[in-house]
């Protein structure tokens, strides 16, 4: 027994283990979070590196992919070299994965939006929906305030959480830790500002790259979990055929709602396609998607578990 838990592999699963029980008991202050601090550097780099808008599109792509390079590799490469040279390696592991694994967040964030939704209280309800989104709030209605929650915590259990997972199941600590940094660096230079519309596109287009295969996998998981007919049609029938907008019609088409629309990013309001159902999103659907998505969460710990444990047996 001693000798099967002294596996690297079985010990990765139980460390996988523990960050899903962290993630799902306990929440780590955001005051002394890991990522808040990775969230202001990255913040005031973006700042002090941003070329001026004297500059061409160039510069700001050659800054934008410097940048990143500069800020996140000395990081990674210190915490690389601790957990492969450490005597117990899984126990730095462990302390990663639960940092990264930050989704519980997300979902208290969300709970909150619930309540005040719930009570009425729809100045409360858009002052906690933009702690989880990067669209202004300020304006949203009642129908506004539900979409923009739904989408967020699905896009995050997507990108997060299944991303988070997917590539510490294929490449391990360090590579969950990579893609997690260049997610948080990619949210923080958010292309909507002005002042980053290029500076923001070197990450953008990586990360969008990264985010495909957990997306797909997570997706799939919530159809299984959810309504599949309802998900796949409002995905065939969706009259764009983005990565985001196809994600929104398959939650939009589980749920019956329409997602997506008008938003509004630094003062300036983009329309994008309204995809998915036909009906407009309620109270109770909010509740119905915090359900499906802990459904899939559930599903997608399973399916993450049953991969390791194949691999270690193999």
């Amino acid at each position: 027994m001693t000798s099967l838990f002294s596996d690297p592999r079985l010990q990765s699963l139980l460390v996988l283990w523990l960050a899903i029980a962290v993630d799902a008991l306990w929440r780590w202050p955001q005051s002394t979070h890991p990522l808040t601090l990775m969230r202001y550097l990255v913040q005031q780099m973006g700042r002090k590196v941003v070329p001026s808008r004297e500059y061409g599109p160039g510069q700001h792509y050659i800054s934008g992919s410097l940048a990143p390079l500069v800020l996140l590799a000395p990081l990674v490469i210190c915490l690389a070299i601790l957990v492969y040279m450490a005597q117990y390696p899984v126990f730095f592991e462990a302390l990663i994965l639960v940092a990264l694994l930050d989704f519980g967040y997300q979902r208290q964030q969300y709970k909150k939006v619930l309540t005040s939704v719930g009570r009425n209280k729809k100045s409360l309800a858009r002052e906690m929906v933009q702690t989880i989104t990067a669209r202004q709030c300020h304006s949203l209605t009642d129908i506004g305030i539900a979409k923009a929650a739904i989408e967020s915590l699905w896009l995050k259990f997507l990108y997060l959480y299944c991303g988070v997972i997917f590539y510490f199941v294929v490449t391990g600590p360090i590579g969950a830790l990579i893609y997690r940094l260049l997610l948080l660096t990619s949210w923080q230079w958010h292309y909507r500002t002005p002042n980053m519309v290029f500076f923001a596109q070197p990450v953008r287009k990586l990360i969008s790259i990264l985010v495909v295969p957990p997306a797909v996998i997570g997706g799939f998981i919530t159809l299984l979990v959810s309504h599949p007919l309802k998900g796949f049609r409002a995905i065939k029938h969706s009259p764009v055929k983005d990565k985001t907008s196809l994600l929104l019609a398959l939650m939009g088409g589980v749920l019956n709602v329409k997602l997506g629309g008008p938003a509004m990013y630094a003062n300036k309001k983009y329309r994008y396609t309204r995809v998915g159902g036909v009906n407009d999103v309620k109270y109770s659907h909010m509740l119905a998607a915090k359900s499906t998505i802990t459904y899939a969460m559930i599903a997608t710990s399973a399916f993450a578990s049953l991969a390791m444990l194949g691999l270690a047996l193999v």
